[in-house]
Order: structure tokens, then sequence, then C-alpha cells
């Protein structure tokens, strides 16, 4: 007897529960996509609204280098990130 497969496709919304995505590239660069703004900005500490928490980056010689659409670049070099609620 031929067992019919069943078939069932994962529907996911096209952002999940609207949270940010952050991207490293080693310890110079990050990509914040979902950006709400900026809180803080400092040579020394940036702090970025992603929602319902705040992400706090502490480092030497970072600069937005973009901010255009909700997504934000940062440049520098990263000692720490953290998030705050």
């Amino acid at each position: 007897m031929a067992r019919k497969k069943k078939e069932r496709k994962l529907q996911l919304p096209d952002v999940i529960l609207n949270e940010a995505k952050i991207e490293m590239i080693s310890n110079r660069e990050i990509i914040v996509d979902g950006c709400k703004g900026v809180v803080e900005y400092g040579e020394n500490l940036i702090k970025l609204n992603i929602g319902e928490l705040v992400l706090c980056l502490v480092g030497d010689n970072m600069i937005i280098e973009s901010f255009d659409t909700g997504v934000a670049i940062i440049r520098g070099k990263f000692a720490e990130i953290s998030f705050v609620s």
C-alpha cells in the first residue's frame, strides 16, 4: 500500500516579531537592520534603539557610517556589546 505523504509548509511572517537583525564582521563593523533610532552617540559609546531593547556598543573610534531606512552601519573597534531593556 502506498502511503500518502503529508506536506506542510512553514509560513513565517515577513518580519519575525519585529526584531532587529544584527550582523557583526569581526570586531570592526556591525550592521543593524531594524534600528529605530540613536539613543546616544560618542566615539567610545553608541546606544541604538532596536525596539524593546537598546543595543549598547562600547569601543574605540566608533562612527555611524550610515543610517538609512532602519539600517545602521557602525564601524570602529568594538570591545563590548550588550543589550539593555
